[in-house]
């Protein structure tokens, strides 16, 4: 039985964006949900360091090269973020959906692993909703769900809405 309490407290969502098709349904279903419950959103990318080119970390910072390969990440999460901000303002312009915020942010941790920083973030900021892709831009694209889709679903403290 599923309690109508806990459905009606939903304050906060989070919406891991990598830019994957998946992701990207999943944060308009995320926008939905925000407006029925007239909850905040918080778009959240989170750049995988450990996946930058072999050698990266032993490239003098501040060279070329080096500076180049993130910069282009975080212009691409950028990209995605702005482009779920823009679905959400499409939305209020729809509808009386005026209570929820939407805010944005990037994070760059090169000690976690992109399931623990969703998780570690979600926490942090008292989210009661994760709404994520099943699969997002990894290799593995047959597998039912994906890695940090499943971590997250395993360990967060709060809900989790996984979308195909």
């Amino acid at each position: 039985m599923i309690s109508n309490t806990r459905i009606k407290n939903i304050r906060k969502i989070l919406l891991p964006i990598d830019g994957s098709v998946t992701s990207m349904k999943a944060a308009r279903y995320g926008i939905s949900l925000a407006r029925k419950f007239a909850s905040d959103l918080i778009g959240l990318t989170v750049i995988d360091l450990m996946s930058l080119p072999y050698g990266y970390f032993l490239i003098q910072p501040g060279t070329l090269s080096n500076d180049n390969v993130l910069e282009e990440k975080r212009r691409e999460a950028k990209k995605w973020l702005e482009e779920v901000e823009r679905s959400m303002l499409d939305i209020l312009k729809e509808t009386e959906y005026t209570k929820g915020k939407f805010r944005s942010e990037i994070l760059e941790d090169p000690f976690s692993k992109v399931e623990n920083a969703i998780i570690k973030y979600a926490e942090s900021k008292s989210v009661d909703l994760i709404v994520m892709g099943s699969r997002g831009r990894s290799a593995f694209r047959k597998t039912l769900l994906g890695s940090v889709a499943s971590a997250v679903l395993s360990h967060a403290e709060c809900s989790v809405l996984t979308v195909r």
